[in-house]
């Protein structure tokens, strides 16, 4: 269809249905005295702040492995149980525990299009902040912290690259929850250029609907003290790498293959780059807002993996359990279990029963508990510089 897109065909499939947002961050540690009286943590988000609402976390699975947002909130002496429990079907209040104040649900987005999609869906995160907003109100005690986008920016990626085979059904769709007919009509009729420019628009306006949930939901009910992460390069995850790969190996590989590959990872990166400057600028001036920089941090990781104390930034820790239907190798994180990693260490690696502690990835997509203490590190300094903690 476009020279580029063409180019990229035969490797689309392996990312559709399979991104999921990950990353992990980093930065040094910080002071955890708390200069502020903190009484409760809200968090709400996607998978790496989920505290439990399949029953497991996206991570390594023991009792004393906390995700990120867990860590911070103890450094206020605050504990974090899932709002939310997955019935099988859908989502309910967690009547297990009372009291929770994880909004988080993995596989969430800024934009659900997925099965049950709908205005009361807590796939949203908008839906997320708007359900607390509707039975709770903010103190000047509370922290809260925000995540999203990165699973919005993977099925961007996605639709974009299905373009050669379903002539742009899923893009133009995708992008249309967002955007105009008539912008996406110009853009895809002007050629592969304009084609891929109007990604960085959809971001745009991606960032623009985020911030207002935040401010109607959160900054507009109270809230004091709030924490939001941009999108991490989650072109840097080891999924992402495989499908880049993909596109490599279907360009012909060689240094034809390379410079696709170095195109494609160029356009997804400026689409969240878009996403990352306008959320950005849209909170800039708010003294109760810190944005933290994921995407540099995670970036800053995988390029000097030894600062961070890491020794791969490149394979998971978890087993392979399976492939899915999108070519990609599967992982269980219930089965993924610290004693099993350290009854098992892989031929070669060095720290015997510990080996995995110094990992960045547990699956191809998700940090492990060092990914996340990495983490609460870089939100603990930007906290502590705020004067926050």
């Amino acid at each position: 269809m476009k020279p580029f897109l063409t180019r990229i065909a035969a490797a689309s499939a392996a990312l559709l249905g399979s991104l999921l947002v990950a990353g992990c961050g980093g930065g040094a540690s910080a002071d955890t005295t708390p200069k502020v009286s903190i009484s409760s943590v809200k968090v709400f988000g996607d998978s790496i702040q989920d505290s439990g609402t399949f029953g497991y976390k996206f991570t390594v699975q023991s009792a004393d492995n906390l995700i990120y947002v867990e860590r911070v909130a103890a450094n206020y002496g605050q504990t974090l149980c899932n709002f939310y429990t997955f019935t099988g079907t859908t989502f309910a209040a967690n009547t297990a525990k009372t009291g929770c104040t994880n909004f988080a649900i993995g596989g969430g987005r800024i934009t659900y299009t997925g099965a049950g999609a709908g205005p009361t869906n807590p796939l949203n995160v908008g839906v997320q902040m708007a359900t607390y907003a509707s039975v709770g109100t903010y103190a000047a005690t509370d922290l809260v912290i925000i995540d999203g986008g990165g699973n919005d920016s993977a099925d961007l990626v996605g639709a974009y690259l299905t373009i050669p085979k379903d002539h742009a059904a899923a893009y133009s769709g995708l992008l249309g929850t967002l955007l105009t007919p008539t912008q996406i009509g110009t853009a895809l009729a002007g050629g592969a250029t304009t084609t891929a420019q109007i990604g960085a628009t959809y971001m745009t306006a991606l960032a623009d609907k985020f911030y207002a949930s935040i401010k109607a939901s959160v900054l507009d009910k109270g809230a004091t003290h709030v924490v939001v992460l941009n999108i991490p390069d989650v072109t840097f995850t080891p999924r992402f790498q495989m499908v880049l790969d993909s596109v490599a190996a279907a360009s012909g590989g060689g240094a034809t293959g390379a410079a696709a590959r170095a195109q494609s990872q160029a356009l997804f990166q400026g689409w969240m780059t878009a996403y990352n400057t306008e959320l950005a600028t849209k909170l800039a001036g708010d003294d109760r807002v810190i944005v933290i920089d994921f995407f540099k941090a995670f970036q800053d990781q995988v390029a000097t993996p030894a600062q961070f104390g890491l020794s791969n930034v490149t394979t998971p820790a978890c087993p392979i359990t399976g492939v899915g239907g999108d070519g990609l190798p599967t992982y269980s994180f219930p089965t993924c279990t610290a004693t099993a990693l350290s009854a098992a260490p892989p031929a070669g690696v060095s720290g015997g029963a510990d080996w995995w502690k110094s990992y960045a990835f547990s699956d191809s997509f998700h940090p492990t508990p060092y990914g996340h203490q990495l983490t609460q590190q870089l939100i603990g300094k930007a906290l502590a510089t705020k004067g926050w903690l």
